[in-house]
């Protein structure tokens, strides 16, 4: 088979398939990803649209019946790419998708095609309201009526305030001041018969744009029902196996997945789900009676302009879209344990304490230590400091440090003390500045500068960020290069905000420095930790009103 590829066995195979969540790519997937690198230069067509960006994956396989024995090896690589390479699913070479719904005729095609004409609807009555909106017999009625009503609310007013100037005097006659108020009647209903007169006048135009928008409404109605029974029907074909040989659809993969109390748990799949590289590559394993050994996806071309993403670098699977259905797809499998789950060696906190006293403490995180308690394994400063004082209520984490990167943080011991620094961090009072080595020296980057990307949550590859200039927060950073160090460079960082991943994100991104930080996974590359530290922390003291400065050289 063309999608089947022989691969050197002179490399040992790994005894457990790869954790696709958080793994170090096996010697044998990158030859295989080397292989397909060398592939796609050589298809400009595919080339041409992969530059744009595109994940591949390969997954090394073992022959479990015949079809590769008779070739006298038994150990072969697939490839694949989410979702579309060059506007089709089924470029040879690479495995099939899961299903196939680009087929021209098919269920899907046709229905998705009867949803672009109510699109079309949609637009054309959408441009005819706003066609209304210009015309100028449209605009010509709207002026004259909005004239009307204007000059009589101008009238109305003046003989109010004169009516009022003549009952301030003493003493006028009973049939003056009935005068004063049939006036006034008079007044209100001209302003009556006047309106009147101004409805009729725009009920054609009320009428029209009151049918555009019932229409509109009842399209959008139509659209949103059809839109979701198709991608309903769409997950109920896409029909995965496990390497027991079970199968479900992706309806059921996420509904069993997530508890029943769950939102997520009635809640249709993502968009895309079913077409990364990972399912995709097994589910054609499975089928040929191929043993997944192991797995990996790498990035090739130009970053998205709101993630980072860098050329060939290895990435994990999604969790959104592809947590759900990889749990499934690899019951029956061994798979290598998550390394977050691993226990780790972490120093006493009594040596981790920089300083403590009545109020609060300063304490020297360690990389790989989470802040707070989280779902994985990890221990965290906060149960530490709470073993430590022997007090479930005392420890009050003032603020974060992501689990990777190491350096100072205070902590509050007194609801009055942890108000009062939550509020000196609000107003930006806080000085904090970190040190970190880039994998590389930035290229055309100032010495210094200022960084300025508002961030939000990748919701499809949580806990990633992304850069959205819409809908992102403001997130900035101020940056000083202090010297190259053996081709990296180590930097000073100085957030003036506080987002979630800013840092690693203002230094990867394109728009940034265009360079990871050393050991940053999610943007850059794995190494032995993330090299990013907070050196220096800066506050003043609740109860004293000292202004406290604690240094922490970084430890590399």
């Amino acid at each position: 088979m063309d999608t089947i590829h022989l691969i050197d066995t002179s490399i040992e195979l790994p005894s457990l398939f790869t954790y696709p969540f958080c793994y170090e790519p096996h010697p044998l997937c990158q030859e295989a990803a080397s292989a397909v690198q060398t592939y796609i230069d050589s298809q400009p067509m595919l080339k041409e649209d992969a530059d744009q960006g595109k994940m591949f994956g390969v997954l090394v396989v073992e022959a479990t019946d015949d079809n590769l024995r008779q070739s006298s090896c038994q150990t072969a690589f697939l490839a694949a790419y989410s979702g579309l390479l060059a506007g089709r699913n089924d470029w040879p070479w690479f495995v099939p998708p899961v299903f196939d719904a680009q087929e021209p005729n098919g269920y899907f095609k046709t229905h998705e095609a009867q949803i672009s004409c109510i699109n079309h609807r949609i637009d054309q009555l959408e441009e005819a309201l706003s066609a209304m909106y210009q015309d100028d017999d449209y605009l010509r009625t709207k002026t004259i009526v909005a004239q009307l009503i204007s000059q009589h609310e101008q009238k109305m007013k003046a003989s109010k305030m004169l009516r009022d100037l003549r009952r301030m005097q003493h003493h006028i006659p009973p049939e003056e001041n009935a005068m004063l108020v049939r006036e006034s009647q008079f007044m209100k209903a001209e302003m009556r018969r006047i309106k009147k007169h101004c409805e009729v006048m725009e009920s054609p135009w009320k009428e029209k744009e009151e049918n555009l928008k019932h229409e509109i409404s009842l399209l959008k109605q139509k659209r949103h029902a059809d839109s979701d029974s198709l991608q309903r029907w769409l997950f109920s074909q896409y029909r995965l196996l496990n390497a027991r040989g079970e199968e479900k659809d992706l309806l059921t993969v996420f509904k069993d997945y997530y508890p029943a109390d769950s939102q997520l748990s009635s809640a249709i799949p993502p968009a895309g789900s079913g077409d990364c590289c990972a399912p995709k590559l097994l589910q054609y394993a499975y089928q040929h009676h191929l043993k997944p050994v192991c797995m990996a996806e790498f990035w090739w071309g130009r970053s998205p302009k709101a993630e980072v993403r860098h050329h060939f670098n290895y990435y994990p699977a999604c969790r959104s879209k592809c947590l759900p259905i990889l749990s499934w797809m690899m019951q029956g499998l061994d798979v290598e344990s998550n390394p977050m789950d691993e226990p780790m060696a972490v120093a006493p906190i009594d040596e981790l304490i920089v300083y403590e006293d009545d109020c609060l403490a300063v304490v020297n995180k360690p990389a790989g230590v989470l802040s707070v308690p989280g779902k994985i394994g990890r221990p965290s400063i906060e149960e530490m400091l709470r073993q430590h004082w022997h007090d479930d209520t005392t420890p009050m984490i003032v603020h974060r440090l992501d689990m990777e990167t190491s350096g100072l943080m205070v902590v509050a011991k007194t609801k009055g003390t942890y108000v009062s620094l939550q509020k000196e961090f609000l107003e930006h009072r806080v000085e904090k500045t970190y040190v970190a080595l880039l994998e590389g020296i930035p290229q055309g980057k100032a010495p210094e500068g200022v960084i300025s990307l508002p961030l939000m949550p990748d919701i499809s590859n949580r806990p990633c960020q992304m850069v959205d200039a819409v809908h992102g927060r403001e997130a900035v950073t101020t940056y000083e290069m202090l010297g190259e160090e053996v081709g990296r460079m180590r930097i000073r960082l100085r957030p003036q905000t506080g987002r979630t991943h800013q840092l690693r994100v203002h230094c990867a991104h394109e728009q940034g420095l265009g360079m990871p930080i050393l050991g940053d996974e999610l943007y850059g590359h794995h190494d032995n930790r993330l090299f990013l530290h907070a050196e220096t922390l800066t506050f003043v003291h609740p109860r004293t009103g000292e202004r406290l400065r604690f240094v922490q050289p970084s430890a590399f």
